[in-house]
């Protein structure tokens, strides 16, 4: 029924898109942002009270929900999976964004490029070369993919009903929302929710690495997570850049050019820098990526049903 469900809130996705809005995403956003204004004494203390309250507040509601549907029908439990997977998976989103910023590449519109990539990610990208933006573009979609379905797909998998999916996003919002809203000497307060996530994200992380290994260049991917994730800017999500770029046989990372300036980067990925025949090679790395968790899916139900 799961993966039946997943089927289900991407053929909605496809026939009714949520637009650049995504009501969910936004709701655990407030919530976050609410706390945080609230219980921030600068602390760490009051990081973990304010992640916890967070958490009840939104897990024990969807909790209670999903039991009050369990006992009235299993199949009201099974809508409202199909609801929480329609508003929270991204993976069609990615899907197009890339496409887009692939067709302007190919058109040589780096600049309209650079803006659809500045758009998408909420980060303005000051580069010109489209080889750039083409790198930016690929590790913004490997990244948007994890978070935005790998990750809370494999927690759907694990969590009954609805909880997983709900867990894994809200997570992720106070973790990355209280790193931004709080003032330099109060970041104790997002310590604990930056630590929690790295908890709850550390096996979808290399769940995710290890399926764009099985559907891309499975020895390359191997090799640049082993040698390259622990390297990158950010160490957090240095497994699942490094395993996509080395999945797709192309370089990602490298140094950038923003204007007068350049920023350091270490490389990531083996071959030639990305460009834009590698936004299509990427595109249907994700694709083949979403059929392998599919079949884990169906694999999981036939177990369960044996």
């Amino acid at each position: 029924m799961n993966l039946v469900a997943i089927v289900v809130a991407l053929l909605a996705q496809h026939a009714f898109p949520e637009g650049a809005r995504h009501h969910l995403q936004s709701f655990y956003g407030r919530m976050a942002l609410s706390a945080a204004k609230r219980m921030n004494a600068g602390d760490r203390n009051s990081g973990v009270l304010a992640w916890i309250a967070v958490m009840l507040g939104v897990l024990v509601p969807a909790a209670l929900l999903t039991w009050l549907a369990a006992v009235i029908h299993p199949f009201l439990v099974w809508i409202l999976d199909v609801v929480v997977l329609y508003g929270t998976l991204r993976f069609l989103a990615t899907a197009r964004a890339v496409a887009e910023i692939e067709r302007a590449l190919r058109e040589q519109n780096v600049a309209g490029a650079a803006n659809l990539l500045a758009q998408w990610q909420g980060e303005p990208v000051e580069t010109d070369d489209a080889s750039a933006v083409a790198r930016l573009a690929a590790e913004h979609a490997l990244r948007e993919a994890h978070h935005g379905t790998f990750g809370p797909l494999f927690w759907f998998l694990v969590l009954p009903g609805p909880l997983g999916l709900i867990l894994y996003p809200l997570a992720f919002r106070a973790a990355k929302g209280w790193a931004l809203v709080v003032e330099p000497d109060e970041r104790d307060f997002g310590w604990f929710a930056v630590r929690a996530f790295q908890v709850i994200d550390w096996v979808p992380q290399r769940a995710t690495a290890f399926a764009f290994a099985v559907v891309g260049n499975f020895e390359d991917a191997l090799y640049c997570w082993r040698s390259q994730s622990a390297a990158w800017v950010r160490p957090e999500e240095g497994v699942v850049l490094a395993s996509g770029a080395g999945a797709l046989g192309v370089r990602l990372g490298e140094p950038i050019r923003v204007g007068p300036d350049v920023s350091p980067r270490p490389p990531l990925g083996t071959g030639e820098s990305a460009r834009e025949d590698a936004l299509a090679s990427l595109e249907g790395l994700l694709w083949r990526s979403l059929i392998l968790w599919m079949v884990v899916f169906l694999l999981a139900a036939a177990l369960r049903i044996a």
